[in-house]
């Protein structure tokens, strides 16, 4: 099983232009359009390692438990990546592209049923689960492959024999990808792995009390505290019993209806504010900027006033777009174009 990272030319090219070719991780089964749009190689083979497989996306798991899979997974086979490597956007980009192409696809729904949305809309999302949108632990926090690997390089043991990943389980696959942002993202705190073990220990009292703590309810802000208790002592240097009590009472306190001793609403940082936490969620609101738009890939359904229908596929040709569907560049449906001098209004974009 070959490992392959994309050229940082390709990179560069292909997330500039994701507006423009989103449509085509919703028609192309294979990752040939990516070296026809290039020009060439996009990749370049990094290592050859023993075959295995990511958790089963026809299964009865949720989301949540798919990721938790896949943390330990791509921890465990690809545990001889360096941080350094880890942190390359080239390497979790190449992945998402080659060995994984189709198992990315699918688990986002790109040709297996999903809708494309408006073109900023899909570009982004693209962009986060297949690159790096952000820099830094904002980029491999959020990219699909690469917060798998991180989170299971901070929550594997290997002096636990019977379970290297205990912590991961009693962390939980529900709600994950927001707990992977309060635990390992927002709070630079917590890449301290003696301070995330004080958290987990307090998740783990918590779970053998019985007591459900949700996310945004409790975690959050009793992580927000404790940020807030950073600025007075240095957390790292308390002891790992204290910092876990000092958890488990911001928890114990929000829950009781009581607000902990510092003001929480100064510490919580504009990057923990900006956090979207919807990937794993059905948002089916429509709105204006919804509205499919015509990409690359895409069949264009038009009708005329005589009720004539027809459709046209919106690709290149020999790298080149075809001047007889040109006319459709930037439009919408429900956008009315002008062909042979007749008035078509698009009617749907089919991927």
């Amino acid at each position: 099983m070959k490992l392959y990272i994309m050229k940082r030319e390709a990179l560069e090219m292909l997330k500039a232009n994701l507006s423009v070719v989103y449509g085509k991780y919703y028609t192309e089964k294979t990752n040939q359009w990516i070296t026809d749009i290039c020009g060439e190689d996009p990749f370049i083979e990094f290592k050859d390692v023993t075959e295995f497989k990511l958790a089963d996306l026809n299964s009865d798991l949720t989301p949540g438990e798919i990721d938790l899979n896949n943390c330990k997974i791509l921890y465990e086979k690809l545990q001889f990546l360096s941080e350094s490597q880890a942190s390359d956007e080239r390497l979790w980009a190449g992945l998402a592209h080659t060995t994984f192409y189709d198992y990315m696809r699918k688990r986002w729904g790109y040709g297996y049923g999903k809708k494309p949305k408006s073109a900023e809309k899909e570009a982004g999302a693209i962009q986060t689960r297949f690159f790096y949108r952000y820099t830094g632990r904002s980029g491999f926090y959020r990219n699909t492959l690469s917060k798998c690997w991180w989170v299971g390089h901070n929550t594997y043991d290997p002096n636990n024999n019977q379970n290297h990943f205990e912590s991961l389980d009693i962390i939980g696959s529900n709600d994950l990808n927001s707990k992977i942002n309060e635990f390992f993202y927002n709070f630079t705190f917590s890449s301290n792995p003696d301070v995330m073990a004080a958290i987990i220990e307090a998740l783990r009292q918590f779970k053998d009390e019985g007591r459900h703590v949700l996310v945004k309810d409790h975690i959050r802000p009793a992580m927000s505290y404790l940020n807030a208790v950073g600025g007075s002592v240095v957390i790292d240097c308390l002891e790992k019993e204290e910092i876990t009590r000092i958890f488990t009472d911001a928890v114990d306190a929000i829950m009781q209806g009581d607000v902990p001793t510092l003001n929480l609403e100064g510490n919580i940082s504009a990057e923990e504010e900006d956090i979207d936490y919807s990937d794993d969620e059905n948002t089916d609101a429509v709105d204006i900027s919804d509205v499919p738009e015509v990409t690359l890939g895409g069949k264009v359904v038009i009708r005329n006033i005589d009720k004539e229908t027809k459709t046209y596929k919106y690709d290149m040709v020999n790298g080149m777009l075809p001047k007889t569907v040109e006319v459709f560049t930037g439009c919408k449906v429900g956008g009315v174009i002008e062909i042979m001098g007749k008035e078509w209004r698009i009617e749907d974009v089919i991927f």
